[in-house]
């Protein structure tokens, strides 16, 4: 059997070349994993080589399986190759295979995020430091991120000794790294820093190995890390017949560690390498192949080629301009409704941030259309979203003892289980409210305990009242976030997650709004009633045909017939805090390539002229990437809006003052900033410009928040707030 019939040229090529250092670069839709698995099956059946000798790595078990399958059906007479895993399970192999030469036994236990995050709270709580600024869940990350970059804790400890604050988090590595071991554990990030280290310290195991696997092969290379690149840099160097599958335009992980540059110097790394471009796209109609490759390529740290189609030239993209981000909901729910022949799976929807789907959502339910979102909740099942309306659920009844409990401790004040439960516990022996004991003196509480409970009892107090004096349900929503602390608890994390989460709480606050301004006499009690049904819902696992709503980064390596692509809106999409970082702005448009790429025959783009943020107005301008789309990929015109002017998305010019600072001018006219100066921002809160740099529309401001969230804001596009 040959294993290129029905293959072009380049995946041809791509399978037969079996020796050396290879790397193809398979652009979107390209048919990569056919080229894998052909190329795998090609080297055991045609060349003779033993499974047992190709080692082959992905990043998900679900691709993984998904080769294999594919692979044994090309081998066929039941053969099985089973040398097919993601990073972690070949770390995993390789820990417990030498687990002599490593200090731990045989049965060590893999802690997951979870485990890890009870651990270092043990920790923190025998250094006396579970209420100070330190968070388990951020801590984590801290320590996988340091593991990541090839950083033990002692390594770690060593290069942040600068303060009191560093030399303690280097305190809690090391010990969290001395309990693991005394628990014969290893976290997720142990499983390839020590298979590495190990590697690089034992050149016999290190040789055993690379005579082991004399042929790798690694899918998606384009979003390794440092540790799994050093991984596979060891593992390849003896033989050197390493194959590495990737795409550089569609590397959009770099905040999970993710480094373009391993696939970009690929040729650097191996000199003699080939370098075989898959650029023939299977997926996608003219048009949305040639926007997608006009758009890509204004990003300047790329290799060079050209993705292309011999598919139909397909229908013109469409780009709609909507008032606000509920009319942009319904003109695209409208849309789906008018296609009544094509099945609801046919549609996606995507958006930028997990916030922006609430008016999706809203809208389809309000339309009986079923939905289900991928790789996420629904909005209103969003934790911190309950959070909030447990908090308000308290301050409309004191008595509600079930959400009292759930945010007792949210965020972590140091109200902990026992403490809930000795509460509990009187409010029944002395026939009072849960919300009642707070403030009951309790001599067996200590004393820090007592005033976090008196605090806490304080803010709905206060809360209760401003309701009472006529407050508006939404900016009792916006106290709530940031008197209770989630605001700065969230701040403090500065993960990713923590951001989008902070997004959904800002989100909610819209939604408050909305509804106050659609009745003449809103009220706390009754906008709650009206989503006690949106959270106790049931997604009904059963359904075989829904609209799909997901993220873009959450699209990626999937498809759909036709796609609306949303919030396209300079400060969404690009999102604000890649604007003015140009290596962040190059991976937003890498993220908005992916986005087009994802459809196969419609392609609809939309953005608003006016965006909410905690329940006020903004208004927007049309992403610059809607300008990188070429115009005859493009219809004109469309129903439910219009193509907005193709001139650069920039806002008023800023200049340099050279006597009283730097000055930008915003809709509330010119603004001078110096540093120093104290500034606030919609999201951050207040926050202290530290450095100014640049002139023009290219003034940034770098801005600290609290002690620890410092970012970097492009002033022509960020209104920030020049405080007293």
């Amino acid at each position: 059997m040959s294993f290129i019939l029905g293959l072009n040229p380049e995946q041809s090529k791509a399978v037969l070349a079996t020796e050396g250092p290879i790397l193809i670069l398979a652009g979107a839709g390209s048919g990569k994993t056919r080229v894998i698995t052909h190329r795998i099956a090609h080297l055991i059946k045609e060349n003779g080589i033993r499974s047992e000798s190709i080692l082959a790595v992905t990043f998900t078990n679900k691709a993984a399986q998904e080769m294999k399958e594919r692979c044994s059906k090309l081998l066929g007479e039941g053969r099985f190759f089973s040398e097919l895993r993601t990073f972690h399970s070949l770390g995993l192999l390789l820990l417990r295979r030498e687990h002599k030469n490593t200090g731990f036994s045989s049965d060590f236990t893999v802690y997951d995020t979870e485990m890890q995050e009870s651990l270092i709270k043990e920790i923190l709580k025998r250094e006396d430091a579970e209420n100070k600024e330190f968070k388990a869940k951020s801590l984590v990350g801290i320590f996988s991120n340091a593991k990541d970059s090839f950083q033990t804790a002692e390594e770690f400890a060593i290069e942040n000794d600068g303060n009191s604050r560093e030399r303690f988090l280097s305190k809690i590595f090391l010990e969290y790294e001395k309990e693991k071991s005394k628990r014969n554990a290893v976290d997720f990030g142990d499983l390839l820093l020590k298979s590495v280290k190990l590697l690089l310290e034992r050149n016999d195991i290190l040789e055993k190995y690379q005579n082991i696997w004399k042929y790798i092969l690694v899918d998606e290379y384009q979003d390794t890390n440092k540790i799994q690149y050093l991984l596979i840099k060891l593992l390849a160097a003896k033989h050197r017949n390493l194959c590495v599958v990737g795409d550089d335009d569609q590397s959009i992980y770099s905040w999970r560690g993710a480094d373009i540059t391993n696939i970009l110097n690929f040729s650097k790394d191996y000199p003699e390498s080939l370098v075989i471009k898959l650029e023939e796209n299977y997926r996608s109609t003219q048009n949305i192949i040639k926007a997608a490759s006009s758009l890509i390529s204004n990003n300047s740290n790329r290799s060079d080629k050209t993705i292309y189609t011999n598919n139909p030239i397909g229908e013109p993209i469409r780009i709609l301009s909507y008032q606000n981000e509920m009319e942009e909901a319904e003109g695209i729910v409208q849309k789906i409704l008018t296609k009544k022949k094509i099945r609801f799976s046919d549609f996606a929807i995507f958006y930028r941030t997990n916030s922006q789907s609430r008016y999706i959502e809203e809208v389809l339910r309000r339309k009986n259309i079923p939905y289900k979102i991928f790789g996420g909740f629904r909005f209103y099942d969003r934790k911190e979203v309950k959070d909030l309306i447990a908090y308000l659920s308290v301050i409309i009844n004191p008595l509600d003892s079930t959400s009292l409990l759930r945010i007792l401790n949210v965020p972590h004040r140091g109200i902990g289980d026992s403490t809930q439960e000795k509460l509990l516990q009187i409010s029944i022996n002395e026939g009072i409210s849960l919300f009642e004991t707070m403030v009951k003196d309790q001599t067996n509480f200590k004393k820090g305990t007592r005033l976090k409970l008196r605090e806490l009892h304080s803010i709905f107090q206060d809360l209760m009242d401003a309701l009472d004096s006529g407050e508006s349900p939404s900016e009792i929503a916006f106290q709530i976030i940031e008197r209770s602390g989630y605001k700065e608890s969230l701040e403090s994390e500065g993960t990713e997650d923590a951001l989008s989460r902070l997004e959904n709480l800002n989100e909610f606050v819209n939604a408050i709004k909305e509804y106050e301004e659609s009745t003449d006499d809103p009220s706390l009690a009754n906008y709650l009633n009206s989503i006690t049904l949106l959270t106790s819902e049931e997604e009904n696992k059963d359904l075989s045909d829904y609209v799909v709503l997901m993220t873009v980064h959450n699209a990626k390596g999937l498809e759909f017939k036709n796609v609306f692509l949303t919030g396209m809106e300079e400060g969404t999409f690009p999102h604000y805090f890649s604007i003015q970082d140009p290596s962040q702005l190059e991976e937003e448009r890498r993220l908005c390539y992916v986005a087009i790429t994802r459809a196969r025959q419609t392609l609809e783009v939309s953005h608003s002229h006016v965006t909410r943020k905690f329940g006020e107005m903004e208004p927007r301008i049309p992403s610059r990437f809607l300008n990188e789309i070429p115009e005859e990929c493009l219809e004109e015109k469309e129903f439910f809006g219009v193509r907005q002017p193709r001139e650069s998305p920039r806002a008023t010019k800023a200049s340099v003052s050279k006597d009283v600072g730097f000055s930008s001018k915003h809709s509330k006219g010119e603004l001078v900033f110096k540093e120093g100066m104290k500034v606030r921002h919609k999201l951050y809160g207040d926050g202290k410009i530290t450095k100014l740099s640049g002139m023009g529309d290219n003034l940034k401001a770098d801005v600290r928040f609290g002690q620890f969230v410092e970012k970097k804001f492009l002033l022509a596009y960020t209104p920030l707030e020049i405080l007293p």
